[in-house]
């Protein structure tokens, strides 16, 4: 009894503490996929070769086959890129499940060009056309199968989703996903009976992929541009951005400097001649006069200014024979 009891406390406790799915982010997902389908896509120019017997012309025309089966091909790997490209838009977490289901899809693009160049050189020759077909058609098949598991499995429970897109958008979107291998089936059964008709409903099936994909983005602009931006759940909305404070220009003060005033141009023009004959008295530095109220206050923001007005060079006496300092005549 006590050994059952410990049994599955210990099998509780191994519940409890196992650890839970490991995810990680989708970058290294998305260019390992991004990879494998720029391989294939260029992989299938290689089944177009040029003719070697023969005018060149016929030749040419000869080889609409692999010219068909190609641009088929290729729209279709673009088709699936797309979507893949939607899908991961919307992924945020990825596991270990979601890795083996995308190694699935990419396994089957990396396969078609091999049921490409097998259509092309049937048609071509005019023998196994229809088996050809159905090859073609059932590998296109059974590719929208790891498709739509990548989608059904990241939408089970939006853990795998992030918040761009609701659970009824996800709803939808597995619901469109889901034509596809219908429709794909749908076309291989009719290369039972024609291998052009076959490959000519995959042609048909593209060009409304392609109208549905411009009309969605000319839908997607129009609303983008009447409803105003849609935010997230969890966004944080921002705060208004302030006007700036306008700048508050400085208040001038008045100002009690007194600013000194130049010597009269009569004073300048007597120290300038020098009259030998004043004495030293007579060569005092002109006295400096006081600004009237009205000019103070027309100039309020000058500062004081101390102006010294030099003292002119005292002259030597008359009669000695030497030169004058400042006019440099002998007396």
């Amino acid at each position: 009894m006590k050994s059952s009891q410990q049994h599955q406390s210990q099998h509780q406790h191994q519940h409890e503490t196992a650890p839970e799915p490991v995810e990680m982010n989708s970058a290294r997902l998305e260019a390992f996929s991004d990879g494998v389908f720029a391989i294939a896509i260029t992989l299938l120019i290689l089944d177009i070769r040029v003719p070697k017997e023969g005018p060149l012309l016929q030749g040419l025309i000869h080889e609409w086959p692999a010219y068909c089966a190609y641009v088929v091909s290729f729209l279709i790997i673009g088709m699936v890129w797309m979507n893949h490209h939607t899908m991961l838009f919307y992924i945020r977490k990825v596991d270990r499940g979601l890795l083996l289901f995308n190694l699935l899809l990419l396994m089957n693009v990396a396969f078609i060009p091999f049921p490409t160049h097998v259509l092309a050189e049937a048609m071509s020759s005019g023998e196994g056309g229809r088996t050809a077909a159905v090859f073609y058609g059932l590998t296109l098949t059974l590719g929208g199968i790891p498709f739509n598991a990548i989608w059904v499995y990241a939408s089970r429970g939006h853990r795998h989703l992030g918040n761009m897109i609701t659970p009824e958008q996800a709803a939808v979107m597995r619901r469109h996903f889901l034509m596809g291998p219908v429709l794909y089936l749908g076309a291989t059964l009719v290369g039972l009976i024609s291998a052009v008709a076959s490959l000519t409903i995959f042609g048909v099936l593209l060009l409304f992929y392609m109208i549905e994909v411009l009309s969605s983005v000319g839908h997607s602009q129009s609303d983008a541009q009447a409803r105003p931006p849609i935010k997230t759940v969890g966004a944080v909305a921002e705060p208004p951005t302030p006007a700036p404070p306008t700048p508050e220009l400085p208040t001038p003060e008045p100002s009690d400097a007194v600013t000194a005033s130049a010597p009269a141009p009569a004073d300048q023009e007597h120290a300038q001649e020098h009259e030998h004959e004043q004495d030293d008295s007579d060569t005092a530095p002109t006295p400096l006069r006081k600004p009237t109220p009205t000019q103070a206050s027309a100039a309020p923001e000058l500062r004081a200014v101390s102006t010294v007005v030099p003292r002119p060079s005292v002259p030597v006496a008359v009669g000695s024979g030497e030169r004058c300092t400042n006019c440099g005549r002998a007396d």
